[in-house]
């Protein structure tokens, strides 16, 4: 089995040595399948006048065949039986759908606490619906010392559904490269158009040249969209992003 690497905070050291298995179960209530998701932020540059620009999370738009169909969301996956530990889990879902290698993890996210209603009210296509999803933040302690994280739990097929989103970065000038399998688009997005769920432009990157007009971002989950929000929050906190 290939090994993924990665660094993490000192933050995130307990979950090196936790398993999976550990932090479903003692979850409150009980987790029937455990996923990850990574938000990587960014921050260019503007060569011209050096300095920052607005920074901006990476998201990915699913395959038309799969479930959530042409949906956006952050690379992750479902943890496998191999996967020791969830930050193993999420470099190697990261790696296997972006072929970014070596993550910087620096701490977990929740979904965002407050968001705009009318910004809410106006994503009205998401994957799964709000009233179906039930989506909540739980918290899953981690060591003897009384550290937690929270876990966004939901509802799916009757089954209790995990998914723990950490906030990353990659090393600068690292190229995205997508499974056309499970993904048709990716691009880097600035907080106002995850919030409004509108992009001015596709970036292009991915070489799928730019369009006119604004495009329409619909989003796996309510739950996905306000952990988006949530991570530039705890970037701009921790000095990942300014």
């Amino acid at each position: 089995m290939t090994a993924f690497t990665y660094t993490h905070s000192p933050s995130l050291a307990p979950l090196t040595i936790q398993s999976p298995q550990t932090l479903s179960a003692t979850s409150n209530p009980p987790i029937d399948y455990l996923m990850t998701s990574v938000m990587v932020l960014r921050q260019p540059h503007s060569h011209s006048q050096n300095k920052p620009q607005k920074p901006q999370i990476l998201l990915l738009r699913r395959h038309p065949q799969d479930s959530y169909p042409l949906k956006w969301e952050p690379p992750g996956g479902s943890i496998d039986p191999s996967d020791t530990t969830v930050l193993s889990a999420a470099a190697r879902e990261l790696h296997e759908e972006t072929n970014l290698s070596n993550p910087h993890f620096h701490t977990w996210v929740a979904m965002a606490r407050e968001v705009n209603t009318e910004d809410a009210a106006k994503m009205k296509n998401w994957g799964v619906l709000p009233e179906e999803e039930l989506a909540r933040d739980v918290e899953v302690k981690i060591d003897e010392g009384g550290n937690v994280v929270r876990v966004t739990t939901f509802w799916e097929t009757k089954d209790v559904w995990g998914k723990m989103n950490f906030v990353a970065t990659v090393d600068e000038g690292a190229r995205v490269e997508i499974d056309p399998e499970e993904h048709v688009e990716w691009g880097w997005f600035t907080e106002e158009e995850v919030r409004r769920g509108r992009a001015a432009v596709l970036p292009c990157e991915n070489g799928n040249g730019v369009g006119k007009g604004e495009r329409v971002l619909e989003f796996t989950s309510r739950a996905v969209w306000g952990s988006c929000l949530e991570a530039f929050r705890v970037g701009r906190e921790l000095g990942v992003i300014v």
